[in-house]
């Protein structure tokens, strides 16, 4: 009898001790799940705030590279013992910006990573939706807007104050990547380029285009058009007046920019010397690119029209339109007619769609403001077929603004009313070199880019986005190359075999590991 009670007592002793053992091993499990669980929220909530990864894609997609580092040192560095300090201004708080869309927050990570690499950059984000007076100073002109996800680089001293009296970079999210043409889908990362690209030009180190003023036919001097001057370094270019009777274009690029403005006397085009020859040769050899402005006040140049007319262009008579005027202003000022050269719904896009959709998006030609035309000419836009160009080349011309349809011109004896072109862009596409285009534009009116027509009107965002085309206002390196996007997305599977995988790893694998755990418990209970 005391043996079975010892038994008993033993067995007694051992159920406790597997309880108790067993219900520590459950108790620490739940423990030590909970608290890697919990780790994991402190984790990710700490990076998503720091800015924590670790970059595994085989490009180093979201790492600064070496050559970039190189570069970004040697703009930094002054040379003269002083620091070149940056702001990168963002127009949303910071976790806006960085849910905005998927390219906004690969560009927040890349500031991140650049304002804890240099103590030169600084990030800033407004919000401006509360505060939209903060975005104001950013506005190139009246009509500027400002979107959230845009970014405005600018110079500024240590303690992070903009610096007065110096413009800054404003470039939209979309411009740091590489966009296929066709489809408009992002092929690449190109950030690296855009930045280095804005600090050499803010920090004057880098070689900027050149906008040539033509002068020795009696226009008006670059000081007396100072409108033009205001517009052409807002777009980043060096100015330089140039007279070609005496004058040479210097060692060009093929962002360079001629701009004839209102000439009252013909180019010279002789057998012994031809200014437009010098133009051909600016043309053609280095792939630039040119403006041609008349108005109603400059008498038929005929060496410079014809000059036009090879891509594709040139000026008729002049133009008035009773019915879309501004009425008691003195010269003739009317109004282009947006729907005749704008359809935002249209998919087979020409130069000119793709400049009036960056400029508007797609609002309809109803919403837009006004731009004016004072005492214009009729530009005219010859057919592909009409264009004689050289063999290398080939020009294609399209109106970008047209009159409403209630406008009148001169046609030899008789006054004809109907819709004419008051604004041509001609492209120029040369053969040998596809991804080199020029850009010819003529424009008709003398007061194109007014400030009286600055604060309501659209003309100098029209030509701000003209002169894109010459210029992108982007400094290139050799050594950075833009990062591709990797397809690492799964294909050729089908709807079945993905709901396989789900209920797979969502429930089967959790399931099993359940099981075994069970099972250790009772075994580890009964034992």
């Amino acid at each position: 009898m005391a043996k079975t009670n010892q038994n008993k007592g033993a067995m007694k002793t051992k159920d406790k001790r597997n309880l108790k053992y067993g219900s520590l091993s459950v108790t620490i499990t739940v423990i030590f799940v909970a608290l890697v669980i919990i780790l994991n929220i402190i984790t990710t909530s700490l990076s998503s705030v720091q800015g924590w990864y670790t970059d595994m894609t085989a490009s180093s997609f979201y790492s600064l590279s070496d050559p970039f580092v190189e570069e970004m040192n040697k703009l930094l560095d002054s040379g003269d013992g002083e620091e070149i300090y940056l702001n990168i201004v963002l127009f949303s708080e910071e976790d806006v910006f960085r849910s905005y869309s998927s390219t906004t927050q690969i560009l927040y990570q890349t500031f991140k990573e650049l304002v804890e690499r240099y103590d030169n950059f600084n990030l800033v984000a407004y919000n401006t939706t509360v505060h939209p007076e903060l975005a104001e100073k950013y506005k190139k002109t009246a009509l500027d807007t400002l979107a959230l996800d845009d970014i405005v680089f600018e110079l500024c001293d240590k303690n992070g104050n903009a610096l007065p009296n110096v413009p800054a970079k404003k470039y939209t999210s979309r411009s740091f990547f590489v966009v296929n043409s066709e489809t408009g889908n992002f092929t690449g990362y190109n950030a690296e380029t855009k930045i280095l690209s804005a600090v050499a030009l803010l920090a004057g180190k880098a070689e900027r285009p050149t906008a040539y003023y033509l002068q020795g036919h009696a226009e008006p001097t670059l000081e007396e058009a100072s409108d033009w001057r205001e517009v052409l370094e807002i777009a980043g270019f060096e100015l330089k007046e140039i007279n070609l009777i005496d004058e040479d274009f210097d060692t060009q690029s093929k962002d360079d920019i001629v701009i004839i403005n209102c000439p009252k006397t013909d180019l010279i085009h002789t057998t012994d010397f031809s200014e437009i020859n010098k133009l051909k040769v600016f043309l053609g050899n280095t792939h630039g690119n040119m403006i041609v402005v008349e108005d109603a006040s400059v008498p038929k140049l005929r060496a410079l029209e014809d000059f036009l007319s090879e891509y594709g262009l040139g000026f008729g008579t002049s133009v008035k339109d009773n019915a879309h005027s501004v009425s008691g202003s003195g010269a003739a000022k009317i109004f282009a007619d947006y729907s005749q050269t704008y359809d935002p719904n249209k998919t087979d896009k020409t130069v000119s769609d793709k400049i009036l959709e960056r400029l508007f998006g797609s609002r309809k030609p109803k919403d837009l403001p006004t731009t004016i035309f004072t005492t214009p000419k009729e530009v005219l836009i010859l057919d592909s077929r009409e264009i004689v160009t050289g063999s290398n080349a080939r020009a294609i011309a399209y109106p970008l603004l047209k009159s409403y349809n209630t406008a009148q011109t001169i046609k030899g004896e008789t006054t004809v009313e109907g819709s004419v072109a008051l604004l041509g862009v001609s492209n120029i596409i040369w053969e040998l070199n596809e991804d080199e285009d020029s850009y010819v534009i003529a424009v008709s009116s003398s007061d194109f880019l007014s400030s009286e027509y600055e604060s309501s009107h659209a003309n100098r965002n029209i030509m701000l986005e003209l002169l894109r085309l010459a210029w992108d206002s982007t400094v290139y390196y050799d050594d950075i190359k833009y990062k591709p996007f990797e397809d690492t997305s799964l294909t050729d599977v089908s709807t079945a075999a993905a709901n396989t995988w789900t209920m797979v790893c969502v429930v089967a694998i959790p399931a099993a590991i359940s099981i075994c755990g069970l099972v250790v418990y009772v075994r580890r209970r009964h034992s």
